[in-house]
């Protein structure tokens, strides 16, 4: 990207916070949906005892066919699994991309999560079913995925990644019911700001470039502050701390030693618009597991200053 397309990328996301402030709730607005004294992700409360539809239940398989179908052929039918396999091993891959794609499989597992919990919460399903089958699919997945690895010539079957996966399907249930996720959500960002995992990766699958992934903890200073100083912070302003990889860990006899990448931003708390339909409450909660762009600090192993990372300029 040239430096006259960052500067209008930067333009248009300061536009669009400036637009989207005005229109976030204030301190003193009535407890709504996720408030900080209200139950977290209560946005389905009461309906312990509901009616399964056999027509939607039917649309939901259909649709996981397909998806699991069109993923296959998009994504994994690029890399190894057309080539000749191997007998089916193990392998705990752990010297990989520095560990951070342990974060990566637990990041696609909180998106099957979510829309596992979706689909069954449609069909009829109870909201506690709902979310214990979710993360039972998104385990499932992942062992599927990996049960196919262990006959990979170069990868093999791995449990932690397994487990990384399962942990990140059974989030969405972790952060209905337990309290402490109501002060904190886990984002993921991602920008292309170098192609060194493109030069040497013949697949190109952007699932793998770790060093141009971040993966955050961002944590809502306004939940947890008292209620007569809640009114003087902005309830949409939270404070984030990213993980990430540098490309030395994809650029063979790079002279230096690959390291990770520590960062401090600041971030947006979606759930600040206090959103009543149920369809924006479902975009709302997808949409704040993307850490959008925002004045940033890298800590770690260097200092360094970007006005809208992921971007880098």
């Amino acid at each position: 990207m040239n430096f006259a397309m960052q500067k209008i990328v930067a333009v248009i996301v300061l536009a669009l916070v400036c637009l989207v402030q005005p229109a976030l709730a204030a301190p003193g607005d009535p407890l709504t949906w996720r408030d900080s004294t209200w139950d977290y992700r209560s946005e389905d409360p009461g309906d312990t005892v509901r009616e399964l539809s056999v027509a939607k239940s039917v649309g939901v398989a259909s649709t996981v066919l397909i998806a699991y179908g069109a993923a296959y052929w998009l994504v994994f039918h690029k890399g190894w699994w057309d080539e000749q396999g191997n007998h089916f091993h193990f392998e705990n891959d752990f010297d990989y991309a520095l560990n951070l794609d342990k974060f990566g499989h637990f990041a696609a597992g909180v998106i099957l999560g979510e829309s596992f919990y979706e689909a069954y919460h449609w069909a009829g399903i109870s909201e506690f079913q709902s979310y214990l089958y979710a993360g039972l699919s998104a385990m499932a997945t992942h062992i599927a995925i990996d049960v196919k690895d262990g006959y990979s010539p170069e990868w093999g079957f791995s449990i932690f990644d397994v487990l990384s996966g399962t942990l990140g399907g059974f989030l969405p249930m972790a952060e209905r019911y337990i309290p402490v996720f109501k002060y904190v959500d886990l984002k993921w960002s991602y920008w292309i700001n170098t192609k060194a995992y493109y030069r040497q990766s013949d697949t190109g699958i952007f699932t793998d470039d770790y060093c141009n992934q971040t993966f955050w903890a961002s944590f809502k200073p306004y939940r947890l502050l008292p209620a007569s100083v809640r009114a003087y912070y902005p309830s949409w302003l939270a404070i984030a701390a990213g993980l990430s990889i540098d490309e030395g860990v994809f650029i063979k006899n790079y002279e230096g030693t690959p390291h990770r990448e520590v960062y401090i931003a600041l971030d947006y708390d979606l759930e600040a618009f206090r959103p009543q339909s149920r369809m924006a409450r479902t975009f709302v909660k997808y949409l704040n597991y993307f850490k959008l762009p925002a004045p940033t600090i890298q800590v770690y192993p260097e200092f360094h200053w970007y006005l809208l990372y992921p971007i880098k300029f």
